[in-house]
This record gives C-alpha cells, sequence and structure tokens, in this order.
C-alpha cells in the first residue's frame, strides 16, 4: 500500500502518484475510460468490467482505493459496494446512478467511504480520493506515539497501531471511516464528543452539515460492536450534544 504523509498543518492536497485503484463498471469499456484519464494522473488503476466478480477482483488485486462506477439507472451500486466492503477494508468511493438521497444512504450504510453524483468528472474523483487520503494520513500524523496505544473499553480491544478493533478476542472488520469514528471516539472514552467535532475528524471540515453521514455511520458501527444495537451500551448518544463511548455497566 502507498502511504502519503502529511503533517498536521499541511492543506494541501497532495497528487497520489503510485496510489492502486480499481474501477468496478458495468462493462471494460467504461471501465477502461474512466481508468485512462486517472492513470494520467499518475495513479495505477485495474480494471474490473464484472460487477459480480468485483469483490473477488478487489481481493485479489488488494487496492489502496476503489471506486464503483455503474452506469445504468438503479444499478445495485450499494449492493455491490457491500460485497466489495466485505472482502476489503481498502477507501471506497461510489459514483452515484441516481444521485439522490436514497441511493446514498444505501450506498453509506453499505460501507462507502464517500459518495458522488452520476456527472461527476475525473477531476472531482480525483479530488475527493486525494481528501480522503489526507484524512486517513492525518490521523497517523495527529496520533505520533500514541497510534501504537491500545484503548481498552468493556469487551473491546482497540489497537490504533496494528489499526484493529477486537472484542472478546475476537476481530471486528471495520471499514477506514468505521474505525476513524471508533478511534476519535475512544480517545475520548467516557466523555461526549459533539456531533461537529466528530463530522470535523472522521469526514473533514467540508461535511460539516451532513450529520446523517454520522447517524448512519454510528448505527453501523453500532451493528458490529454492540450485543444488541437497539439498545447500545458502548456508543451512547446524548441528545444534542454528540456522542460517547463508555463502559458497559456490566464490563465497569
Amino acid at each position: 500500500m502507498v502511504h502519503i504523509h502529511y503533517s498536521p498543518a499541511d492543506q494541501h492536497l497532495q497528487p497520489l502518484v503510485g496510489v492502486r485503484l480499481v474501477i468496478v463498471s458495468e462493462g471494460l469499456e467504461r471501465a477502461y475510460r474512466r481508468a485512462r484519464n486517472l492513470d494520467e494522473m499518475g495513479y495505477r488503476v485495474g480494471a474490473c468490467g464484472d460487477p459480480d466478480r468485483a469483490a473477488g477482483f478487489v481481493k485479489e488485486y488488494s487496492p489502496d482505493a476503489v471506486i464503483v462506477d455503474l452506469e445504468k439507472p438503479r444499478s445495485p451500486s450499494a449492493e455491490i459496494a457491500g460485497e466489495i466492503r466485505s472482502a476489503s477494508n481498502a477507501p471506497l468511493l461510489v459514483i452515484g446512478t441516481t444521485g439522490d438521497l436514497d441511493e446514498m444512504t444505501r450506498c453509506f450504510e453499505a460501507g462507502a467511504d464517500d459518495y458522488c453524483s452520476p456527472r461527476a468528472t475525473t477531476r472531482e474523483i480525483d479530488l475527493r480520493l486525494r481528501a480522503m487520503f489526507r484524512r486517513f494520513a492525518r490521523e497517523v500524523a495527529d496520533d505520533g506515539e500514541d497510534d501504537a496505544g491500545v484503548f481498552r473499553v468493556g469487551d473491546l480491544e482497540i489497537d490504533m497501531g496494528g489499526r484493529t478493533v477486537r472484542k472478546r478476542g475476537k476481530i471486528v472488520q471495520l471499514s477506514p471511516t468505521e474505525f476513524r469514528l471508533l478511534m476519535t471516539l475512544a480517545e475520548h472514552a467516557g466523555d461526549v464528543v459533539p456531533s461537529k467535532a466528530l463530522i470535523a475528524r472522521v469526514w473533514g471540515d467540508q461535511y460539516a452539515g451532513e450529520t446523517h453521514y454520522l447517524r448512519l455511520y454510528v448505527r453501523y458501527l453500532r451493528q458490529k460492536i454492540e450485543d444488541d444495537p437497539s439498545e447500545p451500551h458502548y456508543i451512547v448518544n446524548r441528545w444534542g450534544s454528540g456522542y460517547a463511548l463508555e463502559t458497559p455497566r456490566e464490563a465497569a
């Protein structure tokens, strides 16, 4: 995997030269067309023209990021995103087929890290990828030596250095966005983290008003770490304030 370094104060979007991408499209012609444009920007792109084979292709190619770029209206973008997420934790960008909120919601719930409209240009896709990688790189730079720490909350063990989560000793598979959200809460375990602060840390300041992102990913994260997601004991909502990661009473 290619590692892009940013200093905490760096505001520039560095070009992702050498970053390995997989483009998933309906047919190789569309995939190759998108791949050629991204190749010119310095990416190393693999093209998959069969969405039904996307998960296996991604698993074999081991890319740094994945783009789902289906063309037909109402194509199963969310379903394909979910299958890819089950095979890889690589950053995942979905180019929508309808551009409406329902499709966006389904894609985020399936594990996408970003979403853009069907009319997105290759330049916009490049900028979104750069922004995603900058956020991921800053986490490591900001954490410094603490990145190697391990947080234990109840039955959860969160390894910042290894970027892994275990519950009762068993690995919990999280997407990069899910891990960032849990990591931010773990850094302030027991304290309420305001919603705006969570959004800024996990998605960036440009998403400050997109509170639905946060609600979706809290729900998605609860499904993976809570014994009963409908009655959460780890990720607790403080209405009007934000969220807190707490030790369940029975484990305290």
